[in-house]
């Protein structure tokens, strides 16, 4: 990044992302913090377990700057100004406006790998 832009704020989402492809995520957060940009795992877990996810996540080898636990992702992500998501449920981007990139991770559960198509959200 050059001196003077806004740091670009990427949001991980765990159970599903990062732990279904946890080579890719490591690489990834590792080379985009060293560019400077900011790293956030946004997880819908249990409350209080913040030690836990770190724990997983290091054994996964994730660099990152913040851990949030939250349902309501999207607001998160809005109050925070995260730019970049990468989640694998629909219902945690729906809201997001155009300004947020959303990558959505394929999995057997939201992706008909058979027919080769997205499943309906509900």
């Amino acid at each position: 990044m050059e001196a003077g832009e806004d740091i670009l704020k990427i949001g991980v989402d765990l159970d599903g992302t990062i732990s279904e492809y946890p080579g890719f995520f490591r690489l990834f957060t590792r080379v985009m913090a060293q560019v400077g940009c900011k790293i956030y795992i946004i997880t819908d877990r249990m409350p209080g377990t913040e030690a836990e996810v770190g724990a997983e996540l290091e054994k996964y080898g994730i660099t990152y700057h913040v851990i949030k636990i939250t349902s309501a992702k999207a607001r998160y992500i809005l109050d925070e100004g995260v730019s970049v998501l990468f989640d694998d449920v629909d219902d945690y981007f729906l809201e997001l406006p155009e300004k947020v990139a959303v990558f959505k991770i394929r999995q057997q559960y939201n992706f008909d790998f058979g027919r080769k198509r997205w499943r309906n959200s509900g």
